[in-house]
Parts: C-alpha cells; sequence; structure tokens
C-alpha cells in the first residue's frame, strides 16, 4: 500500500514541474496540463476533462487535489519545508465546516455570473497559483538566468542570453507576494486547509467523493487507536482514535497509510464491508450539496450569458481578438498569457481597468516591446478561451488599437531631426512620411512628418515602442470598431 504514495508523489512531482517550466517559458506544446484544470475546464465550459474528473473523483475520491491540482501540490511542497523547521510538527483532526465551504462556492458563483470571474480566480486554486509563478517565479528565474550570464561570459561551452528583468504591475507583485505568505501560514498551521474551506473547486469534488468507488478505509480489527495517522493527515480529515475518516476532505495524499504501523488503514473498495470506516452522516451533507449545485449551475451559466457590469476604460488596450466583455466573462487573471508572451508586451491590468469587477487581467504595454503580427501565443496558452485562438491570417488583420501621431513631441519637428523611426519599423507599412511645412522661430521648415493610414494600422505598437520622444501612441477603437 506504501507503493500508492511513492506513486502519487512521482505523478505530482511531474506535473508540477511541467506547470511550472511552462510558466518560466521552459516548456514546449499549448499549455494542455493548464487547460485540463478543474476551475479552467469549468468556467471555459470544456466538457471532456471535467467529464474525466468528475469520473475519477467518484471512482477513487479528490485525486485531482494531489496530483494535479499546481496550487494544491505548492501547498505540499511548502509543508514539507516547514517540516524541515519544525520538525515535530503533527496535525491534528479538524471537525468538518461545511458552510465555509458554500459560502465560498456561493461567491465564487455570484462573481462569475456577474462578470467578475477574475475576482472570482483568487479562489480558484490554479489562478491563484498561476499568479504566483507569473509574478515571482518567472522574474526570479529571468533574474537567476541573468546572474548565471554574467558568470559564464561570452565564451565557453555554454552561453546564456540575458532577458529583461522588470515589474510588469506592482499590484501583480504584491498579490503574488501576498498570496504565497499567506499560504505558507496556512500551511504551517493547519496543512491542507484552504482546500477543504475556501477553495470553491475542492468543495465541489468534495461532494462527488462522499462515497467514491475506492476509499480510505480503517480496519477496527487492526487499529489500536495510537493516533498517528491522524498527526500526518495534512487534510484534518482522519481521526485515528475514532476511526473516523471523512473521504470527502480527504485529498489521497495517502500518508496516513504510511504512518500506520499496524497496517489498519488501506484503499479499499467500498463494497469490502469489514473495511467500511464508521461514517458522520448528518445534515451537513445536504447543505454541501446544495452548495455544489449552486456553484455549478452559476458556472454554467455564465459560460451562455452573463451579467454585464460596468465599462472597460477607453485607454487599456485588450490582447487581440477579446474585449472588456470577454475577458470579464471568461479571463481569470491566470497569468499564463503575460508570463508566455515573448515580446513582453501583456502585463497585469490594474483594478478596474476592464470595469469595477476586473482584476489583472491582461492590457497591452507597449513599454518593452510589441505585438509581433506573427505571434498568436496568447491565445494558444489561454487555458478558458478568454483570448480566442487566431491563425496568423487573422492575427495580422485583427485591429488591436490606432496609431495617433503627436506632432508636439515628434524630434522631427520640435528638433528638426529627421527621424523617421517610426515609418521604418511598422509591420504593416501603415505610416508613411510626408514632407510638410511648418513654421518654427519666424520661418517656414519643411520636414518629414508621419502620417498614419487608419485602414492598414492594426495597433500592434511596433511604432509606440521604438519612438524615443513618445510622439506615436496607440489609442483604442472606437466602440463600432471593436471586435
Amino acid at each position: 500500500m506504501k507503493t500508492l504514495k511513492i506513486l502519487r508523489v512521482l505523478v505530482a512531482a511531474g506535473m508540477f514541474v511541467l506547470v511550472t517550466l511552462f510558466f518560466l517559458g521552459l516548456g514546449g506544446g499549448f499549455g494542455l496540463l493548464e487547460k485540463i484544470q478543474v476551475g479552467t475546464a469549468l468556467l471555459g465550459c470544456s466538457v471532456i476533462p471535467l467529464v474525466a474528473w468528475f469520473a475519477a473523483t467518484l471512482l477513487f475520491g479528490r485525486v485531482y487535489c494531489s496530483v494535479a491540482c499546481p496550487l494544491g501540490i505548492l501547498q505540499d511542497v511548502l509543508g514539507r519545508l516547514v517540516k524541515l523547521v519544525w520538525w515535530r510538527k503533527r496535525y491534528a483532526p479538524r471537525p468538518d465546516r461545511p458552510w465555509v465551504r458554500v459560502a465560498a462556492m456561493l461567491v465564487f458563483a455570484v462573481l462569475a455570473v456577474c462578470g467578475g470571474v477574475s475576482l472570482a480566480g483568487l479562489l480558484d486554486p490554479y489562478s491563484v497559483f498561476g499568479r504566483i509563478a507569473s509574478g515571482l517565479l518567472q522574474p526570479a528565474a529571468e533574474w537567476m538566468n541573468n546572474a548565471l550570464a554574467d558568470h559564464l561570459g561570452t565564451e565557453g561551452a555554454v552561453v546564456l542570453f540575458k532577458r529583461e528583468v522588470f515589474v510588469r504591475s506592482v499590484e501583480g507583485l504584491v498579490v503574488s507576494a501576498s498570496a504565497l505568505v499567506l499560504l505558507l501560514v496556512l500551511v504551517a498551521w493547519k496543512g491542507r486547509l484552504v482546500c477543504n474551506t475556501v477553495c470553491p473547486m475542492g468543495a465541489v469534488l468534495a461532494v462527488l467523493s462522499k462515497k467514491p468507488a475506492f476509499r480510505i478505509a480503517i480496519d477496527p480489527a487492526k487499529c489500536v487507536k495510537c493516533g498517528l495517522c491522524s498527526g500526518a493527515c495534512k487534510a484534518l480529515c482522519l481521526d485515528g482514535k475514532a476511526q473516523l475518516v471523512d473521504n470527502a476532505r480527504c485529498v489521497r495524499c495517502f500518508n496516513c497509510i504510511g504512518a500506520c504501523p499496524k497496517g489498519a488503514i488501506s484503499f479499499a473498495p467500498a463494497w469490502t464491508a469489514c473495511l467500511e470506516p464508521k461514517a458522520d452522516e448528518s445534515r451537513r451533507a445536504f447543505l454541501a450539496t446544495a452548495g455544489a449545485g449552486v456553484v455549478a449551475a452559476g458556472t454554467v451559466a455564465c459560460a451562455s450569458g452573463r451579467v454585464a457590469v460596468g465599462a472597460a476604460r477607453e485607454d487599456v488596450l485588450p490582447p487581440p481578438g477579446t474585449d472588456a466583455a470577454k475577458l470579464n466573462a471568461k479571463c481569470t487573471a491566470c497569468g499564463l498569457c503575460v508570463a508566455k508572451c515573448p515580446k513582453k508586451v501583456l502585463v497585469p491590468a490594474e483594478y478596474g481597468a476592464y470595469g469595477p469587477l476586473s482584476f489583472l487581467q491582461p492590457r497591452m504595454d507597449f513599454a518593452h516591446g510589441f505585438c509581433d503580427p506573427n505571434c498568436t501565443t496568447c491565445g494558444e496558452v489561454c487555458p478558458t478561451g478568454a483570448i480566442p485562438l487566431l491563425d496568423l491570417a487573422g492575427k495580422k488583420q485583427t485591429k488591436i488599437g490606432l496609431a495617433a501621431f503627436d506632432s508636439a513631441k515628434c524630434l522631427a519637428c520640435t528638433e528638426k531631426i529627421p527621424c523617421g523611426l517610426c515609418e521604418r519599423r511598422c509591420p504593416q507599412k501603415a505610416i508613411s512620411l510626408k514632407e510638410t511645412e511648418i513654421k518654427a522661430g519666424g520661418k517656414s521648415v519643411k520636414v518629414q512628418m508621419p502620417v498614419v493610414d487608419a485602414a492598414k494600422c492594426t495597433g500592434c505598437g511596433a511604432c509606440e515602442n521604438y519612438c524615443p520622444a513618445q510622439a506615436m501612441r496607440v489609442r483604442g477603437l472606437p466602440r463600432a470598431e471593436a471586435k
């Protein structure tokens, strides 16, 4: 039976490494492991992953929480680090409080229905992990890459290229750091407390795993009620002295099996009557079921039509192919598109940028790059479909915004310097230089002034990015033109 724990650890480690590396820009593919997460599948209405995970939960219990949920695995990693410092740490069984899960699910469902999916994402485990990975782990990895590049130099068997490291969003950094610190504190205090209280995905799976086909069971004939299993249970759902197991809260870590010196705990089929554990049956099961029904129905309703609340600011540019309504409806602000953007154009938006219920959803910022017409990465990796997947032909024709020229800042007009960077760098050839006569110092002077062809301009931001005087700025499209 200890083999189950070893297998669980190996699968979880592999999943965690692959998901994390993808956020760090070191993994290939289109983020398949990100798209099969329960939260993103639920909000993106991906039927196949949901059916697969729900079937697995009905059969084996909450295996998703232990082998596939990146935030759950991160809690295990933090728990291991805590034990290195606090090696005598032992857990104690905790009574179930289903009303907390019901409240979390209601908040999640209401926010999702009202177009506040990014705020609901503060409870979604994958989105929380995504913000930590993109806001903290990726910059840390880039900083380490640059430090190693400086150490290796430009000669030798291995040459690393330095990357630009900058804070994409102060709000995003604060949220990411706060989430990691809070998670560490909760793990040190009560283990997997988050999974059985405020996690809406855990609450849904808890209902399905109330009576799974295979369960953690205690053999009363072998059990001596020593309580060692309770001290090893990070879900706080096992009371060894009372021989009680709450399979609904069990995250299938199998620590209890390895901790039992008598071999009294097993992962057995439910029909094995001699191993059937005592159950704590009460009206709380009904409340949990009702809460799960609310969140499931509310989230499914979100897919067909959400209530629009507020409007986006006109100076905020969404990623190509989407708009504020689509982002509010599906974007959980997981940060994957921000982390994977090769030109570093996408950054987390400040609170309210896409309306009063938006938070950290991606927006365009051309300070460090521009949107390559040949790049479709953001649509490829988006796990919920908030950013549509465009083909190259469609991407080149998709309008993000419209470049606007400010002659008061242009070097050609103010300093009589023949710059022309905007014209040379425009990938759509939407900018041309026109000889124009202007007044300067009481005299007429001819300068090469940029002219933007609105029909050709897609608002990719190349002109704004390369302009040394910020004379070119990309503005949002008029409501009638925005797609």
